[in-house]
């Protein structure tokens, strides 16, 4: 989630929104909290992302969490996208269905 925001080297409010919305829907402690956001100042190691992913569920989960960190609208994050699911090993289908999802009135 973190390296999709900072895919393009700057977190707009709407994506750091975004993040701060779902730590507090996940009830990630105050530590946790002040790592995560330390993390939004480094930059983007995409090696790191897909480091430790384990299976297509996995890899699934980290798609979406990205998805929904980030604002779709530049040609940037829309790259990262492309990269990260082509990284992980996702299957086009599969990223369809991921969008369909995140698209859907609950993710809205």
């Amino acid at each position: 989630m973190i390296a999709a925001a900072t895919a393009d080297g700057s977190i707009t409010a709407l994506e750091k929104d975004r993040i701060q919305s779902r730590l507090t829907e996940a009830g990630i402690n105050a530590e946790s909290r002040a790592f995560l956001e330390a993390e939004l100042l480094t930059p983007l190691d995409m090696e790191a992302v897909i480091a430790d992913v384990e299976g297509e569920e996995h890899a699934a989960e980290i798609y979406s969490a990205s998805l929904v960190a980030i604002d779709r609208q530049g040609a940037v994050e829309r790259a990262y996208l492309q990269l990260l699911a082509a990284r992980l090993g996702l299957d086009a289908g599969l990223v369809e269905e991921i969008h369909r999802s995140a698209d859907a009135p609950e993710y809205a």
